[in-house]
């Protein structure tokens, strides 16, 4: 090959494959002028033959097989140059197949490649792009036998969780299986308490395998994004196991331990999202609220009972610290923007379907009507001080319009209207295994237990509520915690709640109860825990009623499952946790 035409080759080469392959052009082009000037000589080939016969002590034919290797270097170089180039285009993908085979003709118009070479290559390449473009294939086991076939639909699973990628978009399924057996020793105590939870039979204790804070749950998730935009959609279903006797709170009324009744389904999630990184989040549809959301999240009796009221015939859950620290945040239809994380902290505000003023104990107020929604709001921070160390905090605000409505149990003219407002706050530090929490909150016409129970009396005055509760725990050998806490909710009563006047002082004062705990890891899908709580409730009389609660072993199953939807379930963020 001329001077002129190796320039050329060069040149066309370069045009292609550029500088990540110019270093073997040049180291092949030396071999093949090292070829000519110095190993073309067939004495000096043969006496090297010859040297490697007598150290082999090789035959001759194949030290000619040798030497016609060797006469082929030229040609070969050239083969090998081409198919390093048809290699690296077909490698870019198939937006360069027509490049490649362009090439390939340029190649053989050049002389570079002979027909035999040419038709080859052409060949492979053609079989490397229809390997290419072959569907997946799946494993359908047979009669003791894998057989692989082809699939043009994959289903691929999600980096961690129960889901998959259907296309564009994420389907992921999480939930969890929870009972455990509890014993509820008798109430000691003679105190009416109307609205007190501390209590139970005086003569008998009572037993039940049931449900926890937490019921058992299955939650599914989608999530996309389409221009731009981050999708979601929840669709969260709870239920407790235990037969309900079905009245005003439906799955959450009263249990039925009679035969042949059914326990309850709980619809609690069904929400969508739209959101984006620098707009925020959009939540619309029904999903816990904001005020006191963070209380009952990082409570940890969350993952197991706490009191466990009403315990002869168990309802859909048991009461964890609702009413013995915090008010129960509830799921409510709602409109609500959350903006995105600024160094840590994201602001909340939500319009919400409002809630009526409703009298739970006999002793209250009822205020059905409202021309507004209710309002809620918070702020929120969470970050590491140090490596070891994560703080959260959050302090959250809740205002609600209530009006007077023909034939409404209170001594206000219809019509007449009252507003509701509640704040609260709270902060909780992990250290390494150490953990602390407190939290508190304050309120008029917010009531007790849940949102707006017993918030007035029946002249229609709005009663003050307040609480707080505090906890900590170690958790050792990253599988064993042991804690405990202390909580109380506090509702002042009216004039008008004291003797001699309306409801004689019966009405719930406090609910306070005290919690030690121990919870085991098993597996990452199974965990068991065990606890002791005392519960107390005194009346506006001062009279009390109380009651211990001994829990046998606990069996909690989780299945958790991730999404790339930008608002999942609240509970995402705890392991195996979707629900109240």
């Amino acid at each position: 090959m001329s001077k002129s035409e190796r320039m050329a080759n060069q040149e066309l080469f370069q045009s292609y494959c550029g500088d990540s392959l110019r270093a073997l052009w040049d180291s092949l082009d030396n071999l093949s002028l090292a070829k000519e000037t110095k190993l073309c000589s067939r004495t000096y080939d043969i006496e090297r033959a010859s040297d490697a016969v007598l150290a082999v002590k090789a035959d001759w034919t194949t030290t000619s097989h040798a030497l016609t290797s060797l006469h082929r270097a030229q040609r070969n170089k050239s083969l090998m140059l081409a198919w390093v180039i048809v290699m690296s285009l077909s490698g870019i993908g198939p937006s360069r197949a027509d490049t490649t085979d362009q090439l390939l003709d340029q190649l053989k118009a050049k002389g570079i490649l002979t027909k035999g070479e040419y038709q080859t290559l052409k060949a492979r390449h053609a079989a490397e792009l229809q390997q290419r473009a072959a569907p997946p294939a799946q494993r359908l086991v047979k009669e003791e036998k894998v057989v692989i076939v082809p699939d043009d639909r994959p289903l691929p699973r999600l980096d961690k969780g129960i889901g998959a990628h259907i296309g564009q978009v994420d389907v992921g399924l999480s939930g969890e299986l929870v009972f455990f057996g509890a014993e509820q020793f008798k109430q000691q105590g003679t105190g009416i308490v109307a609205g007190g939870l501390g209590g139970g039979s005086t003569v008998n204790n009572s037993n039940a395998i049931r449900s926890g804070l937490l019921p058992s749950a299955l939650v599914l998730n989608l999530a996309t994004n389409q221009m731009g935009y981050d999708l979601g959609f929840t669709l969260g279903l709870y239920m407790g196991g235990n037969n309900i006797q079905v009245g005003l709170l439906n799955a959450n009324s009263g249990g039925a331990a009679v035969a042949l009744s059914t326990p309850g389904i709980d619809l609690r999630q069904v929400f969508g999202t739209i959101g984006a990184p620098a707009f925020g989040t959009i939540k619309i549809g029904r999903d816990i609220g904001l005020f006191g959301s963070d209380a009952i999240i990082n409570d940890f009796t969350l993952f197991g009972a706490g009191t466990i009221a009403g315990n002869a015939s168990p309802s859909n859950t048991s009461l964890g610290r609702i009413a013995f620290g915090y008010v129960y945040a509830d799921w409510i239809p709602q409109v609500t923007y959350t903006t995105p994380d600024f160094y840590g902290f994201t602001a909340s505000i939500g319009a919400f379907s409002p809630y009526q003023e409703f009298d739970s104990t006999g002793l209250s107020g009822t205020l059905t009507a409202h021309d507004q929604p209710g309002f809620q709001g918070r702020l929120k921070f969470v970050g590491n001080l140090a490596p070891d160390v994560k703080l959260t905090a959050w302090t959250d605000g809740l205002t609600q319009q209530h009006r007077a409505e023909v034939g409404d149990a209170v001594f206000l003219a219809p019509g007449a209207n009252t507003r509701a407002l509640a704040v609260d706050g709270g902060a909780r530090l992990d250290w390494g295994p150490v953990s602390l929490l407190g939290y508190g909150y304050y309120g008029v016409g917010l009531g007790t237990t849940a949102l707006y129970f017993d918030g007035v009396s029946i002249d229609g005055a709005k009663r003050k509520s307040s609480g707080f509760y505090a906890q900590g725990s170690h958790t050792f050998f990253e599988c064993l915690t042991i804690g405990g806490s202390y909580g109380v909710s506090y509702l002042k009563g009216n004039w008008i709640d004291n003797a001699p006047l309306f409801g004689n002082g019966a009405l719930v004062a406090s609910n306070a109860s005290t919690v030690v705990f121990g919870r085991y890891k098993f597996t990452d899908w199974v965990r068991i825990q065990a606890e002791w709580i005392h519960s107390l409730s005194r009346n506006q009389a001062g009279q009390a009623c109380f009651a211990a609660f001994a829990r046998s072993i606990e069996v909690r199953m989780i299945c958790l499952a991730s999404s790339a939807s930008p608002q999942r379930s609240i509970f995402t963020h705890l392991p195996g946790s979707r629900s109240l």
